[in-house]
């Protein structure tokens, strides 16, 4: 059982499934009086085979829905092993929110994602998609193989519904069995130059891993984007994967 103290909440999971061969997608009630802003983040509270761990936890659905939703890469790690091993009705701890990794709705958005990044900017589509908004979004989606695009089918529903919306995924490892017509390699400054055509005051939002943030952030700098355009949130933990 769960035991929060009075700056906590207590969420039942509601889903726990494989979201794609490495990474596992989790569900859980909206807690009672627990409010937050679109893409903002928790620390979840999980008890694992190693005592009780707190771990900060981006939110990738939006405010609009009645659940909140995480999703993890899978790891040895004691709170991955408890994150991936939950099921329905079980309890766990919601601290925060957190973080102030803000949508702009007033001006264009690039949003740029490698991998796991993709959470807090799916709360922003998400949200973008059910209220209407009329800000133009462009998502960079960075992935190693087809297999592991998180939250595709959201993704490409919400490019139809949204006439706002384009979504560019890029597939950097692609291998001889995968049925792929997309782009290919990495997110680099043609297409960077590219998707910024017409867009001179776009904010642009980049979630990933610390190497693939900076690698971004420097090619953006490069091609003349001002500091004060660029957010990010940095995924920390994953330092041993390549760069994606």
């Amino acid at each position: 059982m769960i035991q929060m103290n009075k700056t906590g909440y207590s969420a039942t999971v509601l889903e726990s499934h494989a979201e794609t061969p490495t990474v596992h997608r989790v569900r859980v009630s909206k807690p009672e009086g627990f409010s937050f802003r679109v893409s903002q983040a928790v620390r979840l509270y999980l008890d694992t085979d190693r005592g009780p761990e707190l771990r900060p936890m981006s939110i990738a659905s939006s405010t609009t829905r009645g659940y909140l939703e995480f999703a993890v890469r899978r790891s040895d790690s004691a709170f991955k092993r408890a994150f991936v091993s939950l099921k329905e009705g079980d309890e766990v701890g919601i601290m925060g929110p957190l973080g102030r990794f803000f949508l702009d709705p007033d001006r264009p958005a690039i949003l740029i994602a490698g991998g796991i990044g993709i959470t807090p900017l799916k709360s922003m589509i998400e949200f973008a998609t059910d209220v209407g908004l009329l800000t133009d979004l462009t998502l960079l989606y960075s992935n190693r193989s087809p297999d592991e695009i998180v939250f595709k089918r959201e993704l490409d529903e919400f490019a139809l519904k949204d006439p706002n919306l384009e979504v560019i995924y890029t597939i950097t490892r692609p291998s001889d069995g995968d049925v792929w017509a997309g782009r290919t390699g990495r997110i680099d400054q043609n297409l960077l130059l590219e998707v910024s055509q017409g867009k001179g005051n776009a904010i642009y939002y980049i979630c990933g891993t610390p190497g693939m943030v900076s690698s971004m952030i420097g090619m953006l700098l490069a091609i003349g984007v001002q500091p004060d355009r660029i957010m990010q949130e940095t995924f920390r933990g994953y330092a041993r994967r390549p760069v994606i």
